[in-house]
């Protein structure tokens, strides 16, 4: 459990907690890196190991020990958002299918949310050595594996042609739907297009400047929560799909780099 650190704010012991949180789920996701044990579908496509339900387990677990009388609402066991007090967003292992082919885009993501809005957030990507992390209102930090901590800030492009696009899509299960037509013609219109299969990492990457625009399909609040904070407190811009303010109950997610990009983006989708 980790200490609390004497004359700091209730706040900032959070703050401190959701960070070190999302680090020791990173750990304990590489101590069974080469043997995440059973593999299964819970639906076509969708993988759960058993260290995503270890990681899982761990995780409210701590949270019980330190803030017992909070909400919680993570991937794998469910659970609902509080309607007036403060709600954890778990999601143990971002990147399933890539941790369980020891591909080493994954993540741990935890989020805090009260009133509606993301305070706190973590992204852990433990095999990078990287721990990605914001607060409401305190801006948006990365701790290497080197240790020395450094703000975040959005990368300058402001025209898709420019843009670097991460998305998780499946081409084969895009149907014929305005939208999938929408999202078909950013890929068309942008420099390069990545698929990372972490959102976690995506937003987390962008928030780091390294890709300039993200785009998700899903009403997961717990894999998007953290990319809304980490994103807008490195100075970007998060909407939902249809260019209104993003929340957690959402369906999908773009975020990108500034007010002209993200302009951009909305109007290449309604196309």
């Amino acid at each position: 459990m980790t200490s609390v650190a004497r004359g700091e704010s209730p706040e900032q012991q959070l703050n401190d907690f959701v960070r070190d949180l999302a680090r020791r789920t990173g750990d304990l996701q590489l101590s069974h890196y080469t043997a995440p044990g059973e593999i299964r579908e819970k639906a076509p496509k969708d993988l759960v190991t058993e260290v995503d339900l270890l990681c899982e387990e761990f995780m409210i677990s701590e949270i019980g020990v330190r803030y017992p009388d909070d909400a919680i609402l993570s991937e794998e066991r469910g659970g609902a958002i509080s309607p007036s007090g403060r709600t954890w967003l778990l999601d143990p292992v971002d990147g399933t299918a890539n941790y369980a082919r020891a591909n080493p885009l994954f993540c741990a993501c935890v989020s805090v949310a009260e009133g509606g809005a993301v305070t706190h957030a973590a992204v852990a990507a433990p095999r990078l050595g990287d721990v990605y992390h914001a607060s409401l209102g305190g801006g948006a930090f990365l701790d290497p594996a080197s240790g020395e901590t450094r703000p975040l800030r959005v990368a300058s492009a402001e025209r898709l042609e420019d843009a670097f696009v991460g998305a998780d899509l499946s081409f084969t299960g895009m149907g014929s739907s305005p939208r999938d037509a929408g999202l078909r013609n950013v890929f068309a219109a942008a420099w390069q297009l990545r698929a990372l299969g972490s959102a976690g990492i995506r937003g987390a990457w962008l928030a780091a400047g390294y890709i300039d625009v993200s785009l998700g399909t899903r009403t997961t609040a717990w894999d998007y929560a953290p990319t809304a904070l980490l994103v807008s407190e490195a100075g970007g811009r998060v909407t939902d799909l249809a260019g209104d303010p993003w929340t957690l109950d959402s369906d999908g997610l773009i975020a990108t780099n500034n007010d002209a990009l993200h302009a951009e983006v909305l109007r290449t989708i309604a196309r």
